[in-house]
């Protein structure tokens, strides 16, 4: 079986980093080479296949159907060699280059104020933030990880825990004054509940190995925890809110504990990652956020 040739092997570098740029010019910045150069290596590996990889128009460089089945495949063999390759050198091997992170706009603004910090101890490392609500697939998306709040399904990428979030119920004392709290879990059943999505129709609790579980509505539902907390403080009912996002709220009075010793089961924070080496960038962020959680 005849060995792939170092110019076929710098050929899959540079399609990589178009394919996931979709440009030859961010390319070339990124690999810091001649635009023309990276065109030529993508042209030549084209013609090595014998298949078209690329569809170029003065707008945009897309994927062929073949372009995107080969990317896949190159995309974990490169990342896995540059994985290795610092790996080896270990420590001596400073966070660089570019790191795509997805997550949504609620844990962004929690590590938002430590970032600065963070990207003065890795002035080579640029990151760009996707803030999206939705679960953004590392394995096929430009995007090197992706933080998920909940248990990931299994699907192949590989799975870091950072953190536990625990729930407990808050409400504002206007709201209570209108609408004393009430003294068991089953009492949430006559409450305005604030709820994060439409399926979200019951709440489990539990203290001291007790459970109960209790039906719960009301007209506001959300996608955003951090929006569930600004209505809890405006008095809109009662919401399930992680007790460390409210410990401004708790100091000032504006949200106060309801049914305090009954919580909700705790739910974990991950970072889903295409391969289970990771480069040092990648190394280096994901420590940041256990930091900081």
């Amino acid at each position: 079986m005849a060995s792939m040739n170092p110019e076929t092997l710098r050929g899959i570098v540079v399609f990589v980093e178009v394919a996931r740029l979709s440009s030859f010019s961010r390319a070339g910045q990124a690999l810091e080479m001649p635009t023309s150069t990276v065109s030529r290596r993508v042209s030549a590996l084209e013609r090595e296949i014998g298949l078209r990889l690329l569809k170029r128009n003065s707008q945009k460089v897309e994927l062929t159907e073949e372009g995107e089945a080969y990317f896949v495949r190159c995309q974990r063999i490169v990342e896995d060699a540059e994985s290795a390759h610092e790996e080896l050198l270990g420590t001596r091997v400073q966070a660089r280059g570019h790191l795509r992170v997805a997550m949504t706009a609620d844990f962004a603004l929690r590590i938002v104020a430590a970032l600065p910090d963070f990207s003065r101890r890795h002035p080579d490392l640029v990151i760009e933030f996707d803030i999206t609500p939705r679960m953004v697939d590392p394995a096929h998306e430009s995007c090197d990880v992706a933080i998920y709040i909940g248990s990931p399904q299994d699907s192949g990428l590989t799975a870091i825990k950072l953190a536990e979030i625990q729930l407990h119920l808050f409400a504002s004392p206007t709201y209570l004054r209108e609408y004393p709290a009430p003294t068991q879990v089953v009492g949430l059943h006559a409450h305005d509940c604030i709820r994060l999505y439409a399926s979200e129709t019951r709440w489990k609790l539990y203290r001291d190995g007790e459970c109960a579980e209790v039906r719960v509505s009301g007209p506001l539902m959300l996608s955003s925890i951090g929006l569930v907390r600004r209505l809890a403080v405006g008095g809109a009912g009662i919401a399930m809110l992680p007790a460390s996002l409210c410990r401004e709220e708790l100091e000032a009075g504006t949200l106060v504990r309801v049914l305090d010793g009954w919580i909700a089961a705790p739910v974990p924070v991950y970072a889903l990652t295409a391969t289970r080496m990771m480069p040092a960038r990648t190394r280096a962020f994901l420590d940041f956020l256990k930091s900081q959680l």
